[in-house]
């Protein structure tokens, strides 16, 4: 017997329940949250309208077909989540609150099946034998994973970060690698998160992170790359990028969490931050929570789909790209999240998931999956990582003539070419 597909008001309210349930939110604030922050959950409740929509007869649905469409055109920009409304999304299927999933028409997700974001579950295949992939029950796409073409995946399977499933997968069991294969290590997915609380007690471990000289920090990154920019620059940098929008929230966040304003002030400032963070969720895709520690002079090189966790530390003078997840996992993630040294270098779709260390002046290659610690100086690639060389991250951060970390003096650049630095430092003179 087919499994039914919710649709209509019914299933929204089912989704808002496991939802709630997923990330343990009890109280009405809590599920207020849920609603808040969780734009997966809005692109979902799209799919379940449009379900109900095109199950009406068809000459009187025009009118909600039409306004499905618009619906979902405005939606899936807002959400980062295209659900095709011929997918099949069984019951109790739950995705991260950041979304960015695809899933094309034919497609299915079982039921109870959890998606972590930045997955393609779409069409593939050879000429005449294309079709859509079919995912069982309680199947986990951990981030960046994605299934292609007519493949089976089996009941209970994990697919790894970064993970290709291109032909099908049999049974149960963590899969990993392009194509992936079955792990002899089982695969962790990222903790799921929960409800914040208001900050205002001081922690006493905790040293005060006053806003400006960190995020001023920050900002010289950018300002870097250009040749002695005046203050119209430096102004326009910081009003525009999104890498400085994210930090100077984070930044925020941080202050009010190590330096707790007074108590008449604090739920009116921690409000002002959780209403700015979901509105740069929605322009930026990222989101850096504010639990997590990193140190001044943080550079944030482009601004899709960038995940940082709970407990995650990042040393001084680090980078990151496109595409990254740096995550704990288990029911504590801030004690099993990842450490990073200062100098590090993050290339875009890496995925450092798990309480893993990785050295000083270490470069992590695009879509590396980390699998165990990484030693200074490392240079990590592939899924599971492996250390390729000990060449480290000088290649990618450049901090300045004279700093003795890619110690060059940028080339002169036209105006069209400084109007979007990239993150990494121009070629040496000849």
């Amino acid at each position: 017997m087919e499994t039914v597909v919710p649709k209509g008001l019914r299933g929204i309210r089912s989704d808002f329940a496991h939802f709630c349930r997923v990330h343990g939110a009890e109280g009405l604030r809590d599920k207020l949250w849920v609603l808040l922050v969780s734009r997966a959950f809005w692109g979902l409740a799209i799919y379940r309208f449009g379900r109900w929509v095109y199950a009406l007869p068809r000459l009187p649905s025009l009118p909600f077909r039409a306004l499905y469409l618009v619906v979902f055109e405005v939606g899936r920009r807002l959400t980062k989540t295209s659900l095709n409304v011929l997918s099949r999304i069984e019951a109790q299927v739950w995705l991260a609150p950041q979304g960015e999933l695809f899933c094309s028409w034919g497609s299915r997700i079982g039921r109870g099946s959890m998606i972590f974001g930045q997955n393609t579950i779409g069409v593939g295949g050879r000429a005449g034998t294309r079709g859509h992939p079919q995912l069982g029950e309680r199947v986990v796409m951990c981030p960046g994973a994605a299934a292609i073409g007519p493949v089976i995946i089996a009941d209970g399977a994990i697919l790894g970060p970064n993970s290709l499933a291109g032909r099908s997968v049999p049974r149960e069991g963590s899969w990993i690698g392009i194509p992936a294969k079955l792990s002899k290590a089982p695969i962790a997915p990222p903790a799921v998160s929960r409800p914040p609380r208001w900050r205002v007690e001081k922690e006493q471990h905790m040293q005060p992170e006053p806003f400006w000289p960190s995020f001023r920090a920050d900002l010289e990154r950018h300002y870097i790359y250009f040749d002695n920019p005046g203050r119209l620059t430096r102004l326009r940098v910081a009003l525009i990028n999104d890498g400085s929008w994210s930090m100077g929230l984070y930044r925020f966040g941080r202050s009010l969490r190590t330096i707790p304003p007074p108590r008449l002030f604090a739920p009116i400032l921690w409000t002002l931050y959780y209403l700015s963070e979901l509105a740069l969720g929605l322009l930026t895709s990222i989101s850096i929570d504010v639990d997590a520690e990193i140190g001044p002079g943080f550079y944030v090189g482009h601004f899709v789909s960038v995940r940082i966790g709970p407990g995650v530390r990042i040393g001084r003078n680090s980078s990151i790209s496109q595409m990254c997840t740096l995550e704990g996992i288990g029911a504590f993630p801030a004690r099993n999240a990842p450490v990073l040294g200062e100098r590090v270098y993050i290339g875009s779709g890496a995925k450092v998931i798990g309480p893993y260390k990785v050295g000083d002046g270490a470069a992590l290659c695009a879509n590396t999956v980390v699998a165990g610690d990484i030693p200074e100086e490392g240079v990590v690639m592939g899924a599971p990582g492996l250390v390729i060389s000990l060449r480290g991250s000088g290649e990618f951060i450049y901090l300045g003539a004279g700093t003795g970390v890619r110690d060059v003096v940028p080339l002169q650049r036209s105006s069209a070419a400084e109007s979007q630095p990239h993150g990494v430092a121009p070629a040496s003179p000849a």
